[in-house]
């Protein structure tokens, strides 16, 4: 049996999905805490191989597309 990566990257009022490829999924967090389960964006990297790296491009990605500078 092959087992399969999924792991889940939370910020405020986001979640980053990595499933241990080069695609990442963007899901929204409502007022309650709850994923809504309708993609809001994806992005990927063909770099990563290891979940420190996964973390490290899912962290880049929010901060460059989701996070303005006031």
């Amino acid at each position: 049996m092959k087992s399969k990566i999924r792991v889940v990257f939370e910020y405020e009022r986001l979640e980053v999905e990595w499933r241990g490829n080069s695609t990442f999924n963007v899901y929204s967090i409502d007022e309650v805490g709850s994923r809504d389960h309708q993609e809001l964006d994806c992005f990927t990297n063909y770099n990563v191989k290891t979940i420190k790296q996964a973390q490290a491009a899912s962290d880049e990605y929010i901060k460059q597309t989701y996070m303005k500078v006031a």
